[in-house]
């Protein structure tokens, strides 16, 4: 092995072959290139997984690792307080953000196409500009870690360094876009995923273990949170970067316009979020293990050096592979939006009318881009300070107008230009004034907010939010306009909200209170497992509570013979029970007991036993208050709370806490809110079905009545039947009649086929083969002028017949509802063009039409403006086009038609 090391450098030949396979990965993935939306945005091809993979390189960049590690290992735990900030706001992003990104944002290709549906052109190419030059900032920045970093391994030039890493990024982002950054970041994610933790495992390891590691004497100075000298500065810091402005970052809306819908979305956002307090911790064990073992060196240099020092070879060319990659998944990022938003946002639509011209921009666009921060990083600018002041423009520019836009306040292009002014005078204000430098982002994001707000209730009088489902009279726009004191007292834990809450969740997901009740009354009552073998000190407080929570338990078995009354207040007696049954009996009988295993091992019981019987959000309210309630009482009750000061104590109740609680939510309520969404869409389909077949059958019934008052007419007579159709048409009658029935019973068949066929989650065809377009529209006109007497004047013009391989069956159900949608919108006289142009078809009726803010919203599922529809069909319709590798597309104009354009590949 020596002699080999001695002669050949296999740490070397790892980095360069890992350099080597990202531009071959790059180069493969980004082939196939045909428009701006395969460049930019994938157009939205990728699955889940993939977009996680992509999402979370980005984000772990170096300022999350070697950054983090640096200000560790400098201030201590103290840093916590910003690092923590960042997972509860991507929580946040993922919660209220990412599911109001729907289809309002199809086609749009960067953060600047959605600032431009808020706030128009002008506003456009502004927060362009600025998104261009926060991305050029941070490649530069990037670029120089980059070089630095291949310049102290490969023992070479620092420029020779910059001119091979570099050049390798900007050779692969300009030619294959999205593509080839998205399939490199996926590589250097599963190298980084591996070597970040390596480097902390080893390092932690050297040390002795964690209890060492946080155990330093030396390190009293680490361990100040409240006394440090930085605290305040840090909680400044926290204020800021826990509000949802950091998803906001060009490259980040671009992930997320790269979705395919708001609920993938939501869970990558929500993986990244757990992810991120993983993340931390491993920071903090290599800064506090590096503080052991090479306390004496810069902070920056604080992985470098456990690599460089305690790393083998072989894994040290590995772990030096991790670093670059991470640098480099955040650097393609950078470079790839930097040039999208100067060629599709900046430059005017003029220059490029063709797709391949404005194709051909957007690369050359992103290879000047390269250039220009290549020649950044070799002339060692210090851009930092540049950089601060482009990122708080961002917040301006683009984190406070979309924020409010996407919480669907009622925006304007005023309140997005008076933002941005208070937030550039705040700026060179408190420069002026000297104000502290922790202190300005807080203040600058604090007046941009006030003055987007002030500006947003003086041109309303009021907060008003847009509901683009509900169309006023005059802009198809209804505005709730809602007082600030009732948005916030709405929120408040008073007995009425509380009481509201506590319903809703009973109601939503139900209460398994019987179980709960036979469980608990045997564990609290005959608690035979559940003595420690120490003696307890405070036994007939532990009794007590016992009985109580037995107490509580039967209360729940004896439900059905409550008063009717108090049945209304059961919710709140359920959440109650289980807020004592489970953290708060368990927090008092920890501390009683010194977190004894056996009790370590029943809150871990006791955390997934909650996390199975609640929703997530009930699930923290109730751990919380239940702990806090129950610390107070023991310092109330019993006295000062002697909490175990030992580490491995500390260390395993903050293990058993956390890892119960995210293995209860992530993987217990996930199958139990599937089952609840199907119950709700049974019964919304459910009701839709009813809906559908009670004209039909109100006709039957109807025609039913007439038979018999026929029959009863021939019986009272006593008439023959000749006579009848002689003297009162009798006969004739019955025979329309019962035509009348038959035509109805067929319309109710036919409408209940179509709407069991649009609620399948996924298309299953027997009977794909090659079929004619022009067929399939013959026999659906056939088919449904069976149940409709008027079809209105359709012109069908197909010069040139349309062969498709697919279903016969499901592109007839599609026409069908095409057919439908037109008679239900534009009355039984509308006229329908039909015509196909290659390899799509034009479905063009003249009807109402569709109004700009619903045609976005057309083909989600349940989405519908008439009590008389469903929501299920157009959605349907699409999966099918899409199924077939084709598109289905709409146009419309209120008031004059709207046009179905079928795609098929």
């Amino acid at each position: 092995m020596e002699s080999i090391i001695k002669f050949f450098d296999p740490d070397k030949a790892i980095v360069l072959a890992f350099l080597t396979i990202t531009l071959i990965v790059g180069i493969i993935a980004g082939r196939d290139i045909k428009n701006i939306k395969d460049y930019a945005i994938a157009n939205k091809s990728y699955s889940t997984p993939v977009l996680a993979l992509t999402l979370l390189a980005t984000m772990i960049g170096g300022g999350t690792t070697t950054g983090d590690t640096a200000q560790f290992f400098q201030d201590g735990l103290v840093y916590l307080i910003p690092s923590l900030a960042i997972p509860i706001a991507i929580f946040l992003a993922a919660k209220y953000i990412a599911p109001k990104f729907d289809n309002r944002f199809d086609g749009m290709i960067s953060v600047s196409d959605i600032i431009k549906y808020f706030y128009g052109v002008k506003a456009e190419v502004f927060s362009g500009l600025v998104g261009y030059a926060v991305c050029l900032g941070v490649l530069g920045v990037q670029f120089t870690a980059l070089g630095s970093l291949m310049a102290s391994f490969l023992s070479i030039n620092y420029s020779t360094a910059i001119y091979i890493a570099c050049s390798l990024i900007v050779c692969y982002s300009t030619f294959g876009g999205i593509k080839s950054v998205t399939m490199t970041d996926v590589l250097q994610f599963a190298i980084l995923i591996v070597v970040i933790p390596l480097v902390a495992s080893v390092a932690i390891t050297e040390v002795g273990g964690l209890a060492k590691v946080f155990s330093n004497p030396d390190l009293t100075y680490h361990f100040h949170i409240l006394s440090h000298p930085k605290f305040d500065e840090y909680i400044a810091l926290f204020l800021f970067m826990v509000i949802p402005l950091i998803i906001f970052q060009p490259h980040l809306i671009q992930r997320y316009l790269m979705a395919q819908n708001h609920n993938q979305l939501s869970r990558i956002t929500y993986i990244y979020s757990f992810l991120s307090f993983a993340l931390i911790f491993i920071v903090v064990c290599m800064a506090f293990s590096a503080l052991k073992l090479f306390p004496n060196i810069e902070p920056k240099t604080v992985i470098p050096t456990i690599i460089d020092n305690l790393l083998p070879p072989f894994m040290k060319g590995v772990a030096i592979s991790g670093m670059i990659a991470v640098i480099m998944s955040t650097a393609d990022s950078s470079l790839n939006s930097a040039g999208i938003l100067i060629a599709h946002n900046v430059f005017p639509e003029k220059c490029f009318n063709t797709e391949i011209g404005k194709l051909n921009l957007m690369k050359v666009s992103t290879l000047i881009t390269g250039a220009l921060g290549i020649f950044i990083s070799l002339q060692n600018y210090n851009i930092v300070s540049l950089l601060v002041i482009t990122s708080l423009l961002l917040v301006s520019s683009i984190g406070i107008p979309l924020l409010f836009g996407l919480l669907k306040f009622k925006v304007s292009k005023e309140s997005f230009w008076v933002c941005n002014l208070v937030s550039i005078i705040s700026f060179l204000a408190a420069e002026i004034v000297g104000i502290p430098n922790f202190s300005i982002p807080i203040i600058i994001a604090l007046l941009g907010f006030i003055g987007f707000i002030s500006t947003h209730i003086i041109q309303n009088r009021c907060i008003a939010f847009v509901d683009p489902k509900v169309p006023n009279k005059k802009k198809n726009i209804k505005f709730n306009n809602i007082p600030l004191i009732k948005i916030i007292s709405k929120y408040l834990p008073t007995p009425k909200n509380i009481y509201q809450y506590s319903n809703d969740k009973v109601k939503r997901y139900g209460a398994n209170y019987l179980m709960f009740g036979i469980f608990c009354c045997i564990n609290y009552v005959v608690p035979y497992f559940m003595w420690t073998y120490q003696e307890p000190t405070h036994y007939l407080i532990m009794l007590g509570l016992r009985i109580f929570a037995g107490m509580l338990c039967v209360g729940l078995l004896m439900k059905d013979y409550w008063p009717e009354k108090l049945k209304h207040y059961f919710p709140l007696y359920w959440h109650f029970t289980l807020m004592y049954c489970l953290p708060f009996v368990t927090t008092v009988m920890l501390i009683i007991l010194e977190a004894h295993y056996e009790w370590l091992i029943n809150l871990t019981l006791s955390i997934m036993l909650l996390t199975m019987l609640v929703d997530w959000l009930s699930f923290i309210l109730i751990s919380l208050v239940g702990m806090l309630f129950g610390f107070l009482f023991y310092e109330l009750v019993i006295g000062d709370a002697i909490l175990p000061a030992d580490f491995e104590t500390i260390y395993l109740s903050i293990y058993v806490y956390l890892f119960a609680s995210l293995i209860g939510i992530l993987f217990a309520r996930p199958k139990e809110l599937n089952s609840e969404e199907r119950l709700e869409a049974m019964q919304l389909f459910g009701g839709a079905i009813a809906h559908e077949v009670k004209t039909p059958l109100a006709t039957i019934n109807m025609g039913a009545q007439y038979i018999s008052l026929l029959a009863q007419k021939v019986i009272d007579k006593k008439q023959a039947i000749s006579s009848i159709a002689e003297k009162d048409n009798t006969l004739k009658t019955l025979q329309e009649t019962c035509i009348l029935l038959k035509k109805a019973s067929i319309e109710g068949i036919s409408t209940v086929d179509r709407l069991l066929t649009s609620l399948k989650a996924m298309v299953i065809a027997q009977d794909k083969d090659e079929y004619s377009i022009k067929e399939c529209l013959e026999e659906t006109i056939k088919d449904f002028m069976v149940s409709t007497e008027s079809l209105g004047k359709v012109n069908i013009n197909i010069e040139n017949d349309i062969i498709f391989y697919g279903s016969k069956h499901y592109i007839k159900h599609v026409l069908y509802n095409l057919f439908s949608n037109a008679l239900k919108h534009g009355g039984s006289n509308v006229e329908i063009d039909i015509w196909s142009e290659g390899h799509k078809l034009y479905f063009k009726d003249y009807g109402k039409g569709i109004s700009k803010e619903d045609l976005p919203h057309i083909f989600e599922r349940f989405y519908t403006k008439s009590s008389k529809g469903t929501g299920i069909g157009l959605s349907f319709c699409k999966m099918v086009m899409e199924e077939m590798g084709g598109a289905l597309e709409c146009r419309s104009e209120l008031g004059k038609y709207t046009e179905f354009i079928l795609k098929f590949g």
